[in-house]
């Protein structure tokens, strides 16, 4: 079956039935307050650094590059080059040399 417009294999869904992409509002507005009380995020010095993954064709939004924060081992995608380099001066302005998220952690259910 072809996919639509509205949905997949022809079926309908309204934009409120779309997957909602995750945005970590908590971790950007704490980087504003930290940029507003003085704190140079983008010079902090670390194992984390905002990259930029070229694309063959733009992407989302037309952006030509994927903004990525790496440590060299894990990499984490974000929606701005800005939120890039502020996650990665936050991560280091904390000390955090690595995510090392719990393996067998699950959301729980649904009611």
């Amino acid at each position: 079956m072809e996919e639509t417009k509205e949905g997949r294999a022809g079926g309908t869904h309204s934009k409120a039935d779309r997957r909602r992409r995750y945005e970590p509002t908590a971790v950007y507005h704490l980087a504003e307050t930290l940029r507003r009380r003085g704190i140079d995020l983008a010079s902090r010095s670390g194992p984390w650094q905002a990259i930029g993954r070229a694309l063959r064709r733009p992407g989302r939004n037309r952006i030509p590059v994927l903004p990525i924060v790496t440590n060299g081992m894990a990499q984490v995608m974000v929606d701005t080059m800005e939120h890039a380099q502020d996650l990665a001066g936050l991560l280091n302005w904390c000390g955090i040399e690595q995510l090392d998220p719990v393996p067998d952690l699950v959301p729980p259910a649904t009611v």
